[in-house]
């Protein structure tokens, strides 16, 4: 396993469980830091449809806002109603894409970033 600090695994299982419990598919974590100099950690997972994104996104930042660890952004509810099928929750050192089947197949970040080691949690 890559290293990664303890309290970081503790985020990566608790935005693991919170995508289990909203029924998402083909969740997988990558560790990016020997693959680029500005990325770390990225979650992917997918959603089957923009509702579903959002409600994960909600509750993922539900946890993750009060670490403070969120870049500076809009509020979920700020966000533009309209369907993009990617909802990107940037926390630093985790990156979460939230990706519908065709945003997913369409930009492949699985294949764009194989380089990457995965993280088995």
């Amino acid at each position: 396993m890559p290293n990664i600090s303890s309290e970081t695994l503790e985020h990566l299982k608790k935005i693991k469980q919170t995508l289990i419990d909203k029924k998402c598919e083909n969740i997988q974590f990558l560790d990016l830091k020997d693959v680029n100099s500005y990325l770390s950690l990225f979650v992917i997972a997918t959603v089957k449809t923009e509702t579903q994104g959002r409600s994960c996104a909600k509750d993922i930042d539900k946890y993750m806002k009060p670490l403070k660890l969120a870049v500076k952004r809009q509020n979920l509810t700020d966000l533009p109603k309209d369907a993009t099928g990617w909802i990107l929750l940037d926390y630093g050192e985790i990156c979460v894409h939230i990706m519908t089947d065709e945003m997913r197949n369409y930009y492949s970040l699985d294949r764009l970033w194989g380089d990457a080691s995965p993280i088995t949690l």
